[in-house]
This record gives C-alpha cells, structure tokens and sequence, in this order.
C-alpha cells in the first residue's frame, strides 16, 4: 500500500472550504492551512512489532484535521513504540507529537529535530502541532492509530445470523442440501410426504427457486447429492440410483447399478457403497470405479465428502469421516479416495466414533513469534451422534486433508444458540464483504458472543502493496443447514456465520 497521500493545491484550498466572495468591499485572508497541510503519513517498518508495518495506509482528513488508519490493525498489536513518517505540502517550521501519559506531564517529541523518535499511542490519540514555514499559520492535528478491539482468532464466529430453510414447507419433517460450485440445492419434506427442492446461485438469498418433484419412489432424502456438472443424484430406499439433469424436476432411473449409500461427488459422477450379496464394494456412477470396501470402512452414515488438489497429488482427492461399518459398529477414521485407491487417514484421533458429522473446508491461521501468520486450509467436523444416540457439540480440526486431528480450542467451538448438528450440512459460500443490508431480509442475526480469548496473539500477513484502501474484499461465510434434534425431526433452519478474521478489512 503506497505511503504517499498527495493533493493539488487547489483541491486542498477546496477541500478546506476557502473560497472568494463575490463582494467589491472584499479584504482577501492571506492565511490559509494549506500552509500547514499534511499530505502523506506512514509507520516506519518494524517487523518485531508487525509484519508490513510500513504499509499500513493512513487516511488524512485536512478539513478536521485528522490522521489515522481506517483499517485497524491486529488486536494486541503494540503502539508504544511506532516511529511515524510523514511529509507536509510546504514543508514546517515546527512539528511536535504530543503524547498524553495518565498520571504524567505530557511527552512531546520534535520531529524535524528528531524524526526517528518512537511516538507512543497506547494512551490514546496523538496530538500533532504544525507551524508553516513563515511561523504565522499553526494547527494541531489528531493522530489515531487503529487496533481491533476483538480478537481475530481461528473461527470465533461473528455476524451469526439464521434464517428458515428455504421452501414450500412452513415446517419441513426432513432435509438434505448438496452443492456445486454454481449452485446450493435444499431438498425437504413435510408430514404428508410431500418435497421441494430449493435452487440458489447464492445461499445468503431471501428468495430461492423452487420445484416440487414427483419422485414416483420412495425417496432416501439423506442420499441426496450433486455432481460437479450439475446433475442431482438420490438413491430409493430400496437401493436404486435416480438422477435429474433440470434442478430435480424430473428423475430417471440410473440403469446398471444399485447403491446402499452415496458418499459424495467425485470427477462428473458421484461415488457409493454397493452391496452385492453381501460383498461390499466401492462403485462409482458412471460406471469406471469399482473396489472391494476394507471391512473396516463405514458404508452408512458418513458425513459429506469434501474434494480437493493439492502440489503433491495428480488426481482428486475425496475425504469423508465417521460413519457405520457394514458389519456392525461407528467409527472415528477419516478415510480417502485418489481415484484408484481406498485408505484410511486418520489412524489415531480425538473424535469419537459417529454418525451423522458434519465435514466442510475452511481456514485456520498461525502467528510465529515474528508476526509471521500463515493461511492453512483447514477440514472442520463436527456435531454427528455416537452408539448411544448422544450428540457431539465439539468442534475437530485438520489441517493436513484429515490425517490428523485435534480438538479446536475454544474459539472454534459453536456459539451456545446453534443447535447441535446432526446429519446436518455445511456450505462455503464467498462473498463480497461488508454485506448489504436489506430491511426486508429473512436473516435474523445474532449477538456476538463474549470470546475467551488464548494468549497467543495474531496478525494477518502482507502480501502487496496496494494504492488505496480496501472498500470490500472476498470473505467465505458458513452456512449450516438443518440437522436432527433429538426426535428424528429436522431443524428447520440455516445458520451463517464466518470467521472474524475474514470480516477486517484486508492490510495489504
């Protein structure tokens, strides 16, 4: 980000609101604050206290005479010991910082005297005194720099916010939702046995298409899943492979296959467990995978599956977690897919064996004791049930695609108004940030919980130098779609949220 913020003079002189009135009798005033007028302010680069300190963009108000930064930076940045930069239009006979000390007399430091003076502004604005070069203009500027009061941590949620899931159903008895990159597809049920399937480019959307299809079967609604070109797939509960080709208005039957479970999408088809008298194999719809399933693979219950590449691999990768074995028994083993081979990931593991999770790709970061932070691609599960039909609120994360786990400190944990999530589903959808608001919208949002905030301390890194301030910026939100409670029924709601990180104006 440039540290230069330069005016013409005229704009100045209007930006300051001096103008001539059209008066015969009219004496001109010769003293002006363009005299005094600063025209850039930076932070010199120290990064023991923040990486890209340097480029940190200041904002100068020349009308009420105020400097500061408008994206604050990291919560428990320091600001006892900045060393500020700064350039003036005419240049200055004096510029003093003024600092206020609690319980103090005043510091003052004289920066044409001394300009690599650390200004202290952890008690507050600075003052910033400027005389012009001809001693007769003075002017006194407030100098604010910004720190996040709130904690910017792994995932602490913030603008949580609900709304009912989308449909023709006042009170939906069931429901599934799948995505593609182009779409989010929300299928529910009522008492009476009737569906809708609900279409949105963008799940933060009031109003959804909707279609009410005919399946002519008995739908397994939580088999309901959609490949990466778009086309709908679910299974009957009698083990037959159906797909839809027009956002689930019509279904045909997928001839040649039949399927007990449907783990997720994988290439232009999706992936399941057959059983064929008793031999449980792994098959695919087109028809090009077909693998004998460990014994110790689940073949029921499993969360979605999240796909992804990464350097290392030539093909896409699938992973899911939890899940019931064909032979009885849950497990806690995330197990994935390359296209060829079958493997479990995560041999030992915090969680416990479930059903029913909830797996979706998101963000973590990590600050060295340099400032340093790094991105991680991160897999989160949650919620799901054990043997006994007990939920699990906890929150796990991997950051190496599901080979290892821990439990997410508290920061990660749900806030105390979501419901548990049980076979419930999880979108990540970008989106351009700050969000408009509308006074119509169906979304209700929450307060922010109080966070319990760890000792380590984080900033986000710096990757450019950009030439204005940051107006909006791309930031994932996750959107939590229904779920069980505790009787079977399906919780009639969708929950977003993101991670606070995400919604601070980018420093670059």
């Amino acid at each position: 980000m440039t540290k230069t913020k330069s005016f013409g003079l005229a704009a100045v002189i209007a930006a300051l609101g001096f103008s001539a009135a059209c008066n015969s009798d009219y004496t001109p005033v010769e003293i002006t604050y363009t005299s005094v007028a600063v025209t850039s302010f930076s932070i010199a680069k120290d990064d023991s206290i923040l990486a890209g300190l340097d480029t940190v963009f200041f904002s100068i108000d020349l009308q009420r005479a105020q400097i500061f930064n408008a994206d604050s930076l990291p919560f428990g940045t320091r600001t006892d010991k900045l060393v500020p930069k700064m350039t003036t239009l005419e240049g200055a006979s004096e510029a003093r910082f003024i600092m206020t000390r609690p319980g103090k007399p005043d510091s003052i430091s004289d920066y044409l005297t001394n300009p690599n003076d650390s200004i202290d502004f952890s008690n507050g604005p600075v003052s910033l005194f400027m005389k012009s070069p001809d001693g007769k203009v003075e002017r006194t500027y407030t100098v604010k720099v910004n720190v996040h009061r709130q904690k910017a941590d792994s995932l602490a949620w913030g603008r949580v916010a609900y709304r009912d899931l989308p449909g023709d159903f006042a009170i939906p008895q069931r429901q599934h939702t799948t995505a593609t990159a182009d779409a989010v597809y929300c299928l529910t049920a009522d008492a009476a046995g009737a569906f809708c399937i609900a279409t949105a480019a963008d799940p933060s959307a009031d109003e959804w298409q909707t279609v009410n299809p005919a399946f002519g079967f008995t739908p397994d609604i939580d088999s309901f899943t959609a490949s990466a070109d778009g086309t709908l797939y679910i299974l009957s509960t009698d083990g037959h492979l159906y797909s839809s080709a027009d956002s689930g208005s019509a279904w045909t039957e997928c001839a040649g296959i039949a399927m007990r479970h449907i783990y997720g999408a994988y290439a232009d088809g999706i992936v399941g467990a057959c059983d064929d008298n008793g031999s449980w194999r792994f098959k695919s719809y087109p028809a090009s995978v077909d693998i004998a399933i460990p014994a110790d693979m689940p073949v029921s219950g499993t969360s979605p599956a999240v796909n992804f590449s990464f350097p290392m691999s030539q093909s896409e990768q699938m992973v899911f977690i939890g899940g019931r074995k064909a032979f009885g028994g849950l497990t806690n083993t995330a197990w994935g897919f390359d296209g060829r081979n079958l493997m479990p990931l995560s041999a030992i593991s915090p969680i416990p064996a479930l059903e029913g999770m909830v797996l979706f790709p998101y963000f973590t970061f990590r600050t060295s004791a340099l400032w340093v932070t790094t991105k991680y691609t991160t897999l989160f599960a949650l919620g799901g049930k054990d043997a006994g039909g007990i939920a699990n609120r906890n929150v796990y994360i991997s950051t190496d695609y599901g080979v290892t786990w821990r439990k997410g400190d508290s920061l990660l944990q749900l806030p105390s108004y979501i419901p548990t999530s049980v076979r419930a589903q999880a979108v990540v959808f970008p989106v351009r940030y700050p969000l408009s608001r509308s006074g119509a919208s169906l979304w209700k949002e929450m307060p922010v919980e109080e966070l319990r905030v760890p000792a380590a301390l984080m900033s986000p890194g710096i990757s450019t130098m950009a030439t204005r301030p940051v107006e909006d910026w791309d930031c994932p939100f996750i959107y939590l779609f229904g779920g069980e409670k505790a009787g079977g029924l399906c919780h009639d709601t969708v929950w977003r949220g993101v991670i606070n990180r995400m919604t601070y104006k980018p420093i670059q």
